[in-house]
């Protein structure tokens, strides 16, 4: 009962900001009803970037709920772990190659996330490093390849025009060729998922206990991985490096009573999405005309979340 209360009000919230989503923005408030008759410019394009928002925050919560799950550790994040910024920094790289389009857009990021996730997992493991030294190796590496991106987009002003925005997030920009493609990839990524919802259920128990239940650990870690990988490769095409949703949706979904994985996974796709969708409603309506990058509104919003959530979690450890 509590499991459907908890979906029921995840999906309300989003639906509402999904409303809000398309009625609010610089050109003014429109009856979000008005769509079913027909879409103007303005119309199409909310639509459109609204679109973006919730492939963008799904992808983002469905990757961050299910690392997090596989490797263990609540605090693992695709932005945190250096996919975010590593697939950025290859689309990056593909635009001043001329490869641009949905394809070579959404393959760039997808091999950029790969290589910095491949990367990670290679140094933290040659050092010996488990739980809390991964997130400092990922931690390490996202600032180096957010940093490399920073720099190739001041180097070449011209050849990566608007792209300096970009890499702090934002759907501005949206195209409806990578928004088709990402939401393809979203939805093949949330089917794996979900599919190995049990088996990532059994991780709960332990690498030993799950292996005696006759679970491929390795290989199931390596297909959760892909399937991120995936996923996160489809909100960097869309709106570039976003953080904090991957990290905060799944711990709202915890707080709110969300215990086994299933639920987690589940709950939380419509709280990233609600998390994309409040966080570009604020964007393109706090400084109009003028917009906001994604990633620092959303970090104003999981902040405050995330510290409540690492309290409660301490208080708890503390009780035991």
């Amino acid at each position: 009962m509590r499991t459907s209360i908890l979906l029921a009000s995840s999906i309300t919230v989003f639906s509402m900001l999904t409303l809000a989503s398309l009625a609010l923005g610089p050109a003014g408030v429109k009856n979000p009803l008005d769509y079913i008759d027909g879409l103007g410019g303005v119309e199409l394009y909310r639509l459109l970037r609204t679109s973006a928002s919730i492939v963008v925050g799904a992808s983002l919560a469905v990757s961050g709920a299910s690392l997090q799950q596989a490797l263990r550790n609540p605090l693992v994040d695709p932005y945190l772990l250096g996919i975010s910024t590593g697939a950025s920094l290859a689309v990056a790289l593909s635009l001043l190659l001329g490869l641009a389009g949905p394809l070579g857009i959404g393959s760039a990021a997808l091999a950029g996330g790969l290589a910095a996730f491949l990367l990670v997992l290679a140094t933290a493991r040659l050092a010996g490093m488990t739980g809390s030294g991964l997130i400092i190796v990922g931690v390490a590496y996202s600032y180096l390849f957010g940093s490399l991106t920073t720099l190739l987009v001041l180097s070449f002003p011209d050849k990566l025009t608007g792209a300096l925005y970009w890499i702090f997030g934002s759907v501005a920009y949206v195209d409806r060729g990578i928004l088709a493609t990402a939401a393809g990839g979203l939805a093949l990524a949330t089917l794996y998922l979900a599919a190995s919802s049990k088996a990532l259920e059994a991780l709960s128990l332990g690498e030993e206990a799950a292996r005696g239940l006759g679970i491929g650990v390795e290989r199931l870690r390596a297909g959760v991985a892909t399937a991120s990988l995936v996923a996160v490769a489809a909100s960097v095409a869309l709106a570039g490096p976003v953080g904090f949703i991957g990290l905060t949706a799944p711990w709202i979904a915890r707080l709110l009573g969300a215990a086994r994985f299933q639920h987690i996974l589940v709950a939380s796709a419509p709280m990233g999405a609600g998390l994309a969708l409040a966080s570009d409603i604020l964007a393109r309506t706090l400084a109009s005309p003028a917009e906001l990058p994604l990633t620092p509104i959303a970090s104003l919003i999981g902040v405050p979340i995330l510290v409540y959530a690492a309290v409660e979690r301490w208080r708890g450890v503390e009780a035991l």
